[in-house]
């Protein structure tokens, strides 16, 4: 941690939209970047859309444009940041600290309000890394309590008096925490530099197990996911167990997303060509973390760097499909071409419309078997086209129908997209003509 913010101390000069660099998606899914208001830091997602970061020197609070709102709190000398999250009450952060250069103390958690009223100690925690919330307010931490090469600890802290619990001590780094909605915690090992490369895992210990008290172990803990490499964050996607991990690997040149499942292949979402961290989700509306979904839903935040000349602001966010209608039967007899692009590689579509008529003036959102459908049209009135369109490789598809005359300003049009065997995953947008 110390090492990787020390290498990245440099500024952007401005904040103008910059190219995703060669990171990578699968399909039904886009990226967009933009350099990062506040290098080295860690962050967290409000619910407004606004975003907190902590640099080591300030906490700042930044309009989801990018924009600078308020400085929250400013620390008297650069300390190393570690983590920082919004409490369950959300009127708050809490900042974690790998202390300073020689001889600052080494490391401090702290509240930092978000009406501005300013920051409290909670408790000192030498050389903590991450954190995460439990279900009843207390703080997980992980951390190098004993000093460098020593073995990681996890604690529970209770944020209102500083009380800090001992759950558990390992071997290896400290590395990066989550908990599950029940209260289990699954932690990130990491590779000791000092040993050769193994195989890194994430492991997990129930919460019935941190609940009795019994001493957390390397032993006594169920592994989740086995051979990954170094871990730097690990995130539940909001509303889902679905638990997200970034992977860094210096000596493979692996920069990397994945979605991690017990029992099952992880499922890379990106490939980046730089180091990745800070995972956090940003609610913005009803849309699902899934492919071919709205962008304005539930999207993934990240940061990645060289630590040399790029340290930018990455959004990861479902790709909705767009639908374009063209031809002089717009406007009278002719033909009308439907043109489909960002659909399933390799799938399907199937055209439906609506009567004008019968077109919601915003869009509505319902829950289908396997997607969540944002349409304008009221569900009752939307007729279906009785055959599939293929879509090529690149997810495009096109479809010709003649307007003998008289269909101008008449329905509303969207593509639903499937796979090839006709299991419909995601939708268009809407258009009208």
């Amino acid at each position: 941690m110390l090492l990787r913010l020390a290498l990245c101390s440099y500024a952007l000069a401005f904040a103008a939209v910059l190219p995703a660099r060669a990171d990578t998606t699968p399909p039904g899914f886009a990226l967009a970047s933009s350099a990062n208001p506040a290098p080295s830091s860690v962050s967290c997602s409000l619910s407004d859309g606004d975003f907190i970061t902590f640099d080591g020197n300030s906490v700042q609070r930044w309009n989801g444009d990018g924009s600078l709102e308020s400085t929250l709190a400013s620390y008297p000398s650069f300390v190393f940041p570690s983590f920082i999250r919004l409490t369950p009450t959300a009127d708050a952060v809490v900042v974690g600290d790998s202390g300073g250069f020689s001889p600052t103390p080494a490391g401090d958690l702290r509240i930092v309000w978000l009406n501005g009223s300013g920051s409290s100690l909670i408790a000192p925690l030498v050389y903590n890394y991450d954190g995460e919330f439990f279900p009843n307010g207390d703080l997980l931490v992980s951390a190098a309590a004993n000093g460098f090469g020593m073995g990681t600890d996890l604690f529970r802290v209770n944020i209102t008096t500083g009380a800090l619990q001992s759950l558990g001590h390992f071997d290896g780094p400290s590395g990066p925490v989550a908990v599950g909605r029940g209260g289990d915690i699954f932690y990130g090992t990491q590779q000791d530099f000092s040993l050769p490369s193994t195989p890194q895992s994430i492991l997990r210990w129930s919460a019935a197990l941190v609940a009795s008290g019994t001493p957390l172990s390397a032993a006594n803990a169920s592994v989740f996911v086995a051979g990954l490499t170094g871990s730097t964050a690990l995130e539940f996607e909001p509303g889902r167990e679905r638990l997200y991990y970034s992977e860094n690997n210096f000596g493979t040149g692996s920069f990397r997303i994945l979605r991690v499942r017990p029992g099952a292949a992880s499922l890379p979402l990106l490939v980046a060509d730089n180091w990745i961290s800070t995972l956090r989700f940003e609610r913005l509306g009803d849309g699902t973390f899934d492919a071919y979904q709205p962008g304005d839903g539930l999207r993934l935040a990240y940061t990645t760097t060289d630590f040399v000349s790029i340290d930018e602001l990455v959004c990861f966010a479902p790709a909705r499909p767009e639908l374009t209608i063209s031809g002089t039967g717009l406007v009278g007899t002719g033909p009308v071409l439907f043109t489909l692009s960002g659909g399933v590689p390799n799938g399907s579509a199937l055209l439906t419309y609506c009567s004008q008529t019968s077109l919601f003036p915003q869009e509505s959102s319902y829950q289908l078997p396997n997607f969540l459908l944002r349409t304008p049209f009221a569900l009752a009135s939307i007729v279906r086209m009785p055959f599939l369109v293929p879509t090529d490789a690149n997810g495009a598809a096109s479809l010709t129908l003649w307007n003998p005359g008289g269909l101008e300003g008449q329905f509303g049009w969207q593509f639903l997209v499937g796979r090839s065997n006709g299991s419909l995953i995601g939708a268009s947008d809407a258009e009208q003509f």
